[in-house]
């Protein structure tokens, strides 16, 4: 069932309960209920898609070892990172060019996961696991940012040659989906604000420019 016709359903029934028509049929209300559970599986496949990459997941650092300043030595960091990919790039003999196709894909999934939140927007019973899964994301596209750059300046020491320009493309393109997909977390947190408030009777507030 799509969405539209999902809340048309919902709406239909509260309709019928107000006017003291028939109740809901248990079948339909189970399809309600699965179906933002469905959106939101659709929603974390995507942000997954949008922060696999060609290198290992660099580790943040426990609290305990910053403190103590012992642990974490197997953890992958983010220069880790950078050198499994270099040597990626050159076990591949493609180095410029496998970099900026990779970053595309990652460009092209991020892109379509700010599709699919924004189609959540209309989606019945929002969560913020929703918003916080689409800023988790955030961070994963930012890291992958530095890691092409950084990449890029590895392969530049080695004496390869890259383009300048389509650099710039992609460390511009990283910046405006970041951006793209801030706002939508943002329109989502704001509706589900809306949700709430609209669920119990909003406190009356005063209008301070009257004062």
């Amino acid at each position: 069932m799509k969405r539209g016709q999902l809340f048309g359903c919902g709406l239909a029934a509260c309709v019928l309960i107000l006017v003291g028509g028939c109740a809901v049929s248990p079948s339909s209300t189970k399809t309600e209920l699965k179906a933002p559970v469905a959106e939101r599986d659709v929603l974390a496949d995507a942000a997954k898609v949008a922060g696999k990459t060609p290198w290992p997941k660099p580790e943040p650092i426990a609290l305990i070892a910053r403190v103590t300043g012992g642990g974490g030595k197997d953890r992958v960091s983010q220069a880790d990172a950078v050198d499994f990919y270099i040597d990626q790039l050159n076990g591949a003999g493609a180095g410029f060019a496998r970099l900026e196709a990779d970053a595309q894909i990652n460009l092209a999934a991020a892109n379509r996961l700010n599709q699919i939140a924004l189609a959540a927007i209309d989606a019945p019973r929002l969560s913020m696991n929703d918003v916080v899964i689409i800023e988790n994301a955030i961070q994963a596209l930012r890291e992958q940012r530095q890691i092409y750059a950084a990449a890029a300046k590895e392969l530049v020491k080695a004496g390869a040659v890259i383009d300048e320009d389509k650099l710039d493309l992609i460390r511009d393109d990283y910046r405006a989906i970041v951006k793209r997909l801030g706002k939508t977390a943002d329109h989502l947190a704001h509706k589900i604000d809306d949700n709430h408030w609209s669920t119990y009777a909003k406190p009356e507030r005063k209008n301070f420019s009257d004062l």
